[in-house]
This record gives C-alpha cells, sequence and structure tokens, in this order.
C-alpha cells in the first residue's frame, strides 16, 4: 500500500519545505556547506546528492531515482550499501518507508543509498520524520537552489499534517 499525493497538497509542496538557498552550484554550496557542518546529512535527488560528494560532503544517507527533471541521468554515485525499492510517482510505498526508517535504527553510520525505482521526491517527509535534532534534509528546487530542512520538533508535526492530507495507508 501507499500514501499518495493529493491535488491540494501538491500545490502546497510547490513551495519549499525549509529553507532555500537559491544559486549557482558553487555559490550555494558556499553558503550551504558551513551550515550542515557536524550535522547528519540526508540528501534526496540525484544532483543534489553528486554535487554534494563533488564538493567533498558525503552524505549519510542519498535517496536517489536515475533521473533529474524526470530525464533519466547516469547513476554515479557509487555505494557499496544499496537498497533499491520501488516507489512511484506522487507515493510513498510502505518499502520507502521502511528502507528509510531502517537506516535510522542502524548505528554502524555507514554510506548508504536508496535507488527508487520510480521517483524519490516524496522521500524528504519519511526521512525528516525518523531524523533527529543533528539531521538536516537536503533536496533540490528546480532551477533555483537546494532546500534545507533542520529537522526539529515542529518540523516534524509540520510533516506529520502533510501525511494526514494524503490518501491511502502504508500498511493495509
Amino acid at each position: 500500500m501507499a500514501l499518495v499525493l493529493t491535488e491540494d497538497l501538491r500545490l502546497k509542496l510547490k513551495s519549499p519545505m525549509g529553507l532555500l538557498i537559491e544559486g549557482d552550484v558553487e555559490s550555494v554550496m558556499d553558503r550551504l556547506l558551513p551550515v550542515i557542518q557536524n550535522k547528519r546529512v540526508i540528501s534526496v535527488g540525484d544532483v543534489v546528492s553528486q554535487n554534494l560528494i563533488d564538493h567533498g560532503v558525503y552524505p549519510e544517507l542519498v535517496i536517489v531515482d536515475g533521473r533529474n527533471l524526470r530525464a533519466e541521468i547516469d547513476d554515479c554515485i557509487e555505494c557499496d550499501n544499496t537498497v533499491t525499492v520501488e516507489n512511484p510517482q506522487s507515493e510513498i510505498t510502505g518499502e520507502l518507508w521502511v528502507a528509510i526508517e531502517r537506516f535510522f535504527k542502524d548505528k554502524t553510520k555507514r554510506f548508504k543509498k536508496i535507488l527508487v525505482e520510480g521517483e524519490e521526491d516524496l522521500a524528504v517527509m519519511p526521512a525528516v520524520l525518523h531524523g533527529d535534532g543533528d539531521t538536516v534534509v537536503l533536496y533540490g528546487q528546480p532551477d533555483r537552489g537546494i532546500v534545507i530542512i533542520e529537522v526539529t520538533e515542529q518540523k516534524k508535526k509540520e510533516i506529520s499534517d502533510y501525511l494526514n492530507e494524503m490518501e491511502g495507508d502504508l500498511w493495509n
């Protein structure tokens, strides 16, 4: 089963869920890197993840789908510890949810990758819900920059409210 995005929620999610850092890759990275120092970094999206790695930041978890703006791109993020899950566009499947949950329960802190067959965009929400106060979740805002979400109780409540607006059920 899955949670499915509603049209109303789709419109809400056009706005960034966190702080948008705008600009070209270099200027965004110059401003982003000091903010995420000493944080547990989770990145959602192929381009964001690759840009972080290119700038010497290895997220503890990358969630990618081999696409950029729905166009296939080469998956050049190498990781020995990769889990592949199915997650259709505009959904959060139980399979994706469990993969993210397992990552946060694993205390080895090894670099991990979740490769999504489908679309990874909504993975931001379970990543925030499972994170703790040292966690930041990063994702791309197309043609604008990177969004940084610092995990707080207030942010978890906001994300829970979004999930409650979705249709369907993860477990039934």
